[in-house]
């Protein structure tokens, strides 16, 4: 993941120098041209170029802020679609290990009783505490739906196919 964030921020400093170059040089270009514009009079092929070149130069401009302000406007989109689902998904994740820690504790007191009955009440927990699990591992395939549809009905035929059916938690 620090790999990945890496690449990211060294393509953006990349995209930084990049735009920085092009900016010095269109401003070089236009400098160059106001000097030849005041210094003598221009012939009207130089005027037509000149022309021609603030023309290239405005649409580049123009092509280059309308795409920067388009991919803040996806990226801010995208981050408010998908942080909602995210923070679902984090509770989720929460519960189910705090479920797992209750089940260490439950199987720890299985370690230290040496009673039969008291097995039984050990594993009635242990099944409560598997089906919360499975429970809360449903929900969270439900909310993992609305973003990504087809891989959770994927994922959830190939459970029911591999364990029986969900809903029912035996």
């Amino acid at each position: 993941m620090n790999k990945l964030k890496d690449n990211s921020d060294q393509l953006k400093i990349a995209q930084w120098i990049v735009f920085a170059i092009i900016a010095l040089g269109i401003l070089g270009l236009v400098s160059l041209f106001v000097y030849l514009t005041v210094t003598r009079p221009l012939t009207k092929l130089e005027i037509l170029l000149l022309q021609f070149i603030f023309l290239a130069i405005g649409l580049g401009i123009g092509f280059g802020v309308s795409f920067w302000v388009r991919q803040k406007a996806v990226e801010k989109a995208v981050k408010e679609t998908i942080t909602p689902h995210a923070r679902s998904a984090f509770r989720r994740l929460a519960s189910l290990y705090d479920s797992l820690l209750r089940a260490s504790t439950v199987l720890r007191t299985l370690n230290a009783s040496p009673a039969p009955d008291d097995y039984r009440i050990i594993f009635s927990k242990l099944d409560a505490i598997v089906t919360e699990q499975l429970n809360t591992a449903d929900d969270a395939l439900e909310d993992w739906r609305d973003i990504v549809p087809e891989d959770a009905d994927e994922l959830k035929q190939k459970l029911q196919s591999n364990n029986g059916p969900l809903d029912d938690n035996e």
